[in-house]
């Protein structure tokens, strides 16, 4: 780092060391962010992204460097002491309080406004909540209960807590990770007008495209070092991926037959329940990837949950290889050969259990000795099986799964999924939140599944991807199926298709 970057500097990290027991989480990270601009944090899940930002917000301490703000050394002992020096951070777990109101959230961590110390001043508070909602873009009444928001705008309702104190630079940790396009486009917006408000940006995206829309400077790191820190300007997506660590045109060697599906593994008729508007109807042959794209609250999920058994329909059949699923019954959906991987990873795992523990959470049956005692060497071996397989890694066998990264954890689902043996595997938002090497291996194994007869179907908000792994693509907009695309169409064809249909 030169003295002229370092005078330049809003923000600097200099050689930050941290370690965790024996492992090395970060090694001698140095980095500058220039002031007013956006930065990007890009990485695999492990590459040390985090442990950089929690020792920026207090949470943890440095075992060796340390970060300076306007070029002087400072040590960030709290995040109390850190918001006192300007900074901000939304996080990808965003720590609102659902039974709460918007209101009481935004206020959350910073003290009540009150009258003579005791009585709170609602009204003051509210008129500042609105304040703070209007320079978000949130229309909402300030008494709504957080749990009654949609995924984006709570997001935004932890964006509206992270400006209440002025701040001069927000850490946005994954801020899209839950969010379709259009309300990306939306918070990546205001991620600009900050900016030319003066505001400087910590991004941490796995999403290239948005790396590329709104960064002025990307800093790689792997394996808990900085690789490198290069300007927007210079970067194009292939250089970005091979700098991650990645090849730009995925794994191709597995396509080969994919798409030859003559057969009908699962027939969709006439589906209806809750989250569609109007009953699906639609197939999906053996060897088969259908993807369903639609922005968020399309019906994607809603026919995913259907299809599996996780909701009950009002109407409709679903059958697997000709015979009948009953409706509202995750266990025989599963015995018909449908399993889901939700979307929602840390509801589908416990995080105090193992590898193990969590791999046969669900059908645990399936090693108990004459269905009553759990052979706990057996699980481990079909665990461990699937751990080599699917190269998850971890410290050792009993750690926890909470101490595995994002891309690991869905590893862990999939071993799960795959120990059931699907005939039709269901995957919403598989790759969201982790790595691109951990993208890139799923996309494989979805390629590799369907060439062996699983029909597979393929739901992600990312739209880049959809080509990557589908034979077909189905629109959903407003709880219905509005098009279909053919599996290679280009982002421009799918995203006129997901607004030209729209009432």
């Amino acid at each position: 780092m030169t003295n002229q970057e370092s005078r330049s500097s809003i923000l600097e990290a200099r050689e930050v060391t941290k370690r965790f027991g024996g492992q090395l989480a970060l090694d001698a990270a140095t980095l500058a962010v220039q002031p007013g601009s956006v930065h990007a944090l890009a990485g695999e899940n492990g590459a040390g992204k985090s442990t950089l930002i929690k020792i920026l917000a207090g949470v943890h301490q440095p075992d060796a460097g340390y970060f300076a703000i306007d070029g002087r050394r400072v040590d960030l002992r709290n995040p109390h002491q850190v918001r006192g020096f300007g900074i901000s951070f939304v996080h990808q777990d965003l720590y609102l309080a659902a039974d709460m109101s918007v209101r009481e959230n935004v206020i959350l961590g910073s003290g009540y406004p009150t009258r003579r110390g005791t009585a709170i001043r609602w009204r003051t508070l509210t008129a500042e909540t609105k304040r703070l909602l209007d320079l978000v873009g949130l229309d909402v009444d300030p008494t709504t209960p957080v749990r009654d928001l949609n995924p984006a705008h709570q997001q935004l309702v932890a964006l509206a807590r992270a400006m209440r104190h002025d701040p001069r630079i927000i850490v946005l940790d994954e801020p899209t990770a839950a969010l379709g396009d259009a309300d990306s486009n939306h918070l990546l917006d205001l991620v600009q007008r900050r900016k030319e408000e003066g505001v400087t940006s910590i991004l941490v995206s796995h999403r290239l495209d948005e790396i590329l829309r709104v960064a002025d400077a990307v800093t790689i790191l792997r394996d808990g070092k900085v690789v490198t820190t290069v300007p927007r300007a210079t970067l194009t997506r292939a250089d970005l991926v091979r700098l991650l660590g990645g090849h730009p045109d995925g794994d191709e060697s597995v396509r080969t037959g994919v798409r030859k599906h003559a057969s009908v593994r699962v027939s969709v008729d006439g589906l209806h329940g809750a989250g569609l508007d109007v009953p699906a109807t639609f197939t999906i042959g053996h060897g088969e990837v259908v993807a369903l794209a639609g922005l968020v609250g399309s019906g994607r999920s809603s026919t995913a949950h259907l299809i599996s058994g996780l909701s009950p329909a009002s109407a409709g059949a679903v059958t697997v290889d000709g015979r009948a699923v009953p409706s509202g019954d995750l266990r025989a959906a599963i015995e018909h050969g449908i399993v889901l991987v939700p979307s929602e990873r840390k509801n589908a795992l416990v995080s105090s259990f193992t590898v193990a523990e969590n791999f046969s959470l669900g059908h645990i049956e399936r090693y108990a000795r004459r269905g009553l005692v759990l052979d706990k060497q057996r699980e481990a071996n079909a665990a461990e099986r699937f751990v080599d397989e699917l190269e998850i890694r971890r410290r050792s066998p009993r750690s926890p799964v909470r101490d595995l990264s994002g891309g690991n954890q869905q590893k862990v689902l999939l071993a799960r999924a795959l120990d059931l043996e699907p005939k039709c595997l269901i995957l919403d938002e598989p790759t969201s939140g982790i790595d691109i090497a951990t993208k890139e291996y799923i996309y494989g194994l979805v390629r590799r599944l369907a060439a062996a007869g699983t029909g597979v179907l393929f739901i992600s908000s990312d739209l880049e991807e959809l080509p990557l792994v589908a034979d077909r693509i189905l629109v959903f907009n407003r709880g219905r199926i509005t098009r279909e695309l053919p599996g290679d169409a280009s982002r421009p064809q799918i995203v006129h298709a997901l607004f030209s249909d729209q009432e």
